[in-house]
């Protein structure tokens, strides 16, 4: 079983990645076609730091888990001698962390697969 899982553990970074990205954008055009086009940065950090406090644990809970995400991509990046590793740290900023994180581990596991190649 555990082979199993491994053998294709780099199609489940990838499905994640896809679907992250598909939802982020979806959520995005939800909002600009509900507030017709207008998108206030001030009322959105309200609403995710200062008049909920569900939304602030989910918002420090992201951040926490992008903070490490990021740490991660940058130190796995740089010891796999991963190209371009600053696009995912990018992609992940400016796309989402639903797409950017899930993605570098899709080429972290190709990356892996192809080191232990070249070993046999």
């Amino acid at each position: 079983m555990y082979l199993r899982i491994k053998k294709y553990s780099y199609l489940f970074y990838l499905i994640l990645s896809l679907l992250g990205g598909f939802y982020a954008f979806y959520y995005s055009i939800l909002g600009i076609i509900y507030h017709q086009g207008n998108f206030n940065s001030l009322e959105f950090i309200q609403s995710t730091w200062i008049n909920n406090y569900y939304a602030k644990s989910i918002t420090f809970d992201f951040w926490t888990g992008v903070i490490a995400g990021t740490f991660f991509i940058l130190k796995e990046g740089i010891r796999l001698e991963i190209k371009r590793v600053w696009l995912f740290i990018l992609m992940t900023f400016f796309i989402g962390f639903a797409f950017g994180f899930p993605l570098f581990l899709f080429y972290r596991e190709l990356k892996l697969k192809k080191i232990s190649n070249n070993k046999i």
